[in-house]
């Protein structure tokens, strides 16, 4: 441990992707041939190695697009319908949860059924062999046959979904969350398919005895629901519908995968605060107010909706709410979880070894994973890896309980007197696993117990429940159960996790954590009897949450999701104190579990801040200068010719009006132009290719003002794009055709997000970051500035510019909703009028001195003046502002010119 430990704190400091850049290196020296479907060549296949960013992969745009067309859209919404809209988005909500809690729900009955019997055909081997030839040891290799071809075909199952039905599915699907919610777009993993593989793969994996658990799962299950049911179609089942298509976009859809894995977390423990900060911490990288309201209401209706029908299934009795969660950690009772202060030491250590075991968990994982990327490369060899992985936990689940002496059975402590009664298992199933008593009338004599095949041989979530709350047997056979289970599930923990099937991480960690701390507590019990009064099951839980904080490197959200499982407030202080020591010694060597995939992975997911090495780069020393642009009256050709010479996903548009005058007088088209052209915005590379399709399938009509059917609308630009051409090469032009003209400033995104190119690499990774933003485009250091924006001006400027009344201006009822002060001409003595007496009345309502007002009224005036003499109008003079301006009473500095931030008055300057 302390070696691999050694070789972590190194790999801390080298290089980063040293090793993974030598695995490409070694990769690329292979024979190149085509790699077969769902092999790891073809997963990787696109872009450099295991040490760069795939090329294959895209990103998303959270950004909002801020078009004439979109924009027309919205100002056509009236307030219903905006409102409707939100009640919208609380159902969908509602939906997703309840439909994560009923998939949770069949999964948990599905494996339950199938343990039952797969335990109940090994039972019955063993008997039958131990009768018919009346040796032990034949009735030992009946059943451990038995249990291995049960296993085999169980995850045979698992591994043949991942391998051809759907890649991504492996694993537990973390890392794919993280990266979609900080705009990388994995390709497939919100599929239909990826959904069906991962629910029958994970319940399969789950039942084959693999060390893995189906609540890490359940995150990636939940915000694929989320994407299905939001989006009100599927790709995979060639769905069509025109259902909340208001939602198909990356913006809304991300907010509702978001409350997909909140919803997974809360299914899976039973704790839906739990999992609302868990989207929050670990998931996503923007958040609101609103946002957080829908998410736990969505892990709230998924927690009890699995409440009730497991409730009602396990206790016979319909609203009995019983069973949060797929996993639970039992009742830990009041009695037992009183501590002292002279504990916080032992908290302390065993943060500290949490840490360390989990860093070796994670640097061990990441040597197992360069090595398959180097080895495990073709499908064939994937699934025999699995194979032999489930044939080596299945033999050392048989064989570990001949190690240990038989004991006494277990017990659990009385909630009343503290007596201690017989341990009855209470999860996944009701019934007692036929499999143990088979073993112990094999291997035991008459009234003792194989302890150590309880564990091995049962469900995760029962060995859990013994480790935390089992309190008989002789100290030295708990102190052998401890250490044995501890190296069990430690090292097939880091062998299973990042095999091709659906697998999580939580359940190996907490076994683990709890096998560890129960050796602790036994150890104290034994040398320091005195010295605490908590029972051993109690270091259990803190060692569970300790390795589990130091694989995760989580604290918040892990610690309230143990604290929920517990059902008791009083161990929040230790297990929070216990996550965040193991969490600070994990950093100290690697980072946690699910970046370390991440980065092998490479999706190209950006950290919280820089690396140190690239903090003095700025944007102009990492930009792309070879930039694509289109005009704003562009020709079909070039648009054409652009999109099948490039595989950019964003062009700058510019004035095609400026780039004329900007020309030369001679017309040489060779001679660089005097000035530097205008960027009015950015087009998407869809948007151009959806553009070009409907304005052929439609004879070429460009969109009208008019109620034109032809026109293009916002609904054909709805994600995912259902229309005839997805693709550049799909859209076939005649020679005529190709010397078209289109007007694209109806498409421009206007608003798009700029940067200065002196800007710090932090700050360009902040507003990535923070706004999901897809394309960020660079200008000059010095641009033409027009006005300065301070809160105070987004909360009371633009009174002038505000729409009529409360509601939105909709086109189709201007004439009625519109007084006739706001359809009158600009240049009309009403306008005028109205125009002048709006900055006088603003100026009263400013904060600024009483100087500054009567000179700004004055210069209002004078504008007046002018612009009314051009209209043939009588202004208003001077003398008659000055004393309506006066009235205004003094109230402290406020806006002046371009506003004030509070501390100066800072303005901008008057435009032309």
């Amino acid at each position: 441990l302390l070696g691999v430990l050694y070789e972590a704190g190194r790999s801390r400091f080298a290089p980063p992707f040293a090793s993974e850049l030598r695995v490409s290196a070694a990769m690329s020296r292979r024979t190149s041939r085509r790699p077969r479907f769902g092999s790891v060549s073809h997963m990787h296949e696109a872009g450099g190695g295991a040490g760069s960013v795939r090329e294959d992969i895209q990103a998303l745009d959270y950004d909002i697009d801020e078009s004439t067309l979109f924009h027309q859209e919205l100002l056509r919404q009236p307030l219903e319908y905006r409102r409707r809209l939100n009640l919208y988005r609380w159902l969908i909500c509602g939906a997703v949860g309840c439909g994560t809690g009923v998939l949770a729900f069949a999964i948990d009955c599905i494996c339950e059924q199938l343990f039952d019997v797969k335990f109940s055909v090994a039972a019955h081997a063993m008997t039958h062999a131990l009768r018919g030839s009346g040796s032990s040891a034949a009735a030992w290799v009946a059943g451990l046959a038995t249990m291995s071809a049960i296993n085999l075909l169980f995850v045979s199952v698992a591994v043949g979904l991942v391998v051809c039905v759907s890649p991504v599915a492996g694993g537990s699907g973390i890392p794919e969350v993280k990266a979609y919610l900080q705009g990388v777009k994995v390709p497939r993993m919100l599929r239909f398919d990826a959904l069906l593989a991962k629910s029958v793969g994970v319940l399969c994996a789950v039942a084959s005895g693999l060390v893995v658990g189906k609540e890490g799962p359940m995150i990636h299950i939940g915000a694929i629901i989320a994407a299905g049911v939001s989006q009100g179609s599927s790709k995979s089942l060639n769905v069509r519908t025109m259902w909340l298509k208001s939602f198909r976009n990356d913006h809304d859809k991300r907010d509702f995968v978001s409350a997909g894995a909140a919803a997974g977390v809360a299914a899976a423990f039973g704790a839906p605060i739990g999992g609302t900060l868990f989207a929050m911490e670990e998931a996503a990288t923007y958040w609101s107010q609103p946002l957080t309201w829908r998410t736990f209401f969505c892990a709230l209706c998924s927690t009890f909706t699995l409440n009730i029908l497991l409730s009602s299934r396990r206790t016979d009795h319909f609203g009995a709410l019983s069973h949060p969660g797929l996993i639970t950690f039992g009742a830990f009772l009041p009695s037992d979880s009183d501590w002292d202060l002279r504990e916080l030491p032992i908290f302390v250590g065993l943060g500290v070894a949490g840490g360390l075991v989990g860093a070796a968990f994670v640097s061990l994982s990441r040597r197992l994973t360069v090595w398959r990327l180097r080895a495990v490369v073709t499908a064939r060899r994937r699934v025999c890896e699995v194979l032999a992985v489930t044939l080596l936990t299945t033999f050392f689940a048989f064989s570990l309980p001949l190690l240990l002496p038989c004991a006494d059975h277990f017990a659990t402590r009385n909630s009343t007197s503290h007596s201690e009664a017989p341990w009855r298992p209470e999860a996944p199933f009701e019934a007692p696993n036929p499999l143990v008593p088979a073993l112990d009338e094999l291997l035991c004599p008459a009234g003792r117990h194989a302890g150590l095949g309880e564990i091995t041989l049962g469900p995760h979530e029962h060995a859990i429940k013994v480790l935390f709350h089992s309190t008989t047997k002789p100290a030295p056979v708990n102190l052998g159960i401890s250490a044995i289970y501890a190296l069990f599930s430690f090292a097939l923990g880091v062998l299973t996790y990042g095999l091709p099937v659906p697998s999580g991480l939580f359940v190996p960690a907490i076994m683990a954590g709890g096998a560890t701390g129960r050796l602790f507590g036994e150890l104290l019990s034994i040398y320091a009897p005195g010295y605490s009064t908590s029972p051993p099951g109690n270091f259990a839980l803190i060692g569970a949450a300790a390795v589990l904080g130091g694989v995760c490197r989580m604290t918040i959200s892990i610690t309230v999701i143990v604290v929920e499982c517990t059902t008791n407030i009083s161990y929040l202080l230790p297990i929070a104190l216990t996550i965040m020591v193991a969490k600070l010694v994990g950093d100290l060597f690697n980072e946690g579990i699910y970046d370390m995939h991440i980065r092998l992975k490479r999706y190209p997911m950006l950290p919280e801040e820089p690396p140190h090495e690239r903090e003095r780069l700025q944007a102009k020393h990492v930009m792309a200068t070879s930039i694509k642009s289109v005009c704003d009256v562009e020709r079909v050709g070039k648009i054409i010719d652009l999109l099948n010479t490039t595989t950019h996903h964003g062009f700058p548009v510019i004035a095609s009006s400026q780039l004329q005058r900007a020309r030369p007088a001679d017309g040489n088209q060779g001679t660089p132009f005097q000035r530097k052209p205008r960027v009015l915005g950015i087009v998407l590379r869809e948007q151009l290719v959806t553009i070009l399709a409907k304005l052929k399938a439609h004879n070429w009509r460009a969109p009208s003002p008019g109620p034109d059917p032809h026109a293009l609308a916002a609904d054909d630009f709805l994600r995912p794009w259902f229309n005839e051409a997805v693709s550049a090469d799909s859209v076939r032009m005649s020679a005529d055709e190709l010397e078209r003209r289109i007007d694209l400033r109806p498409y421009i995104n206007e608003a798009a997000v700029v940067t200065a190119q002196n800007s710090s690499l932090r700050r360009v990774s902040a507003l990535f970051r923070s706004l999901g933003l897809r394309h960020l485009l660079v200008v000059e250091s010095c641009p033409t500035i027009v006005g300065v924006v301070t809160r105070k001006d987004l909360l009371m400027g633009g009174e002038e510019f505000l729409l009529p009344g409360g509601d939105c201006w909709r086109d189709d009822e201007a004439e009625e909703d519109v007084p006739a002060l706001h359809r009158a001409p600009a240049s009309s003595p009403a306008r005028l009028w109205h125009s002048a007496l709006s900055r006088i009345t603003s100026s009263r309502r400013s904060t600024q001195p009483r100087g500054t007002r009567l000179a700004n009224a004055a210069l209002d005036a004078r504008l007046d003046e002018r612009v009314a003499d051009e209209a043939g109008l009588q202004p208003l003079s001077a003398s008659a502002l000055r004393p309506i301006a006066s009235s205004g009473s003094s109230e402290g500095s406020g806006r002046a010119g371009g506003g004030s931030d509070g501390n100066g008055g800072v303005a901008a300057p008057p435009s032309e």
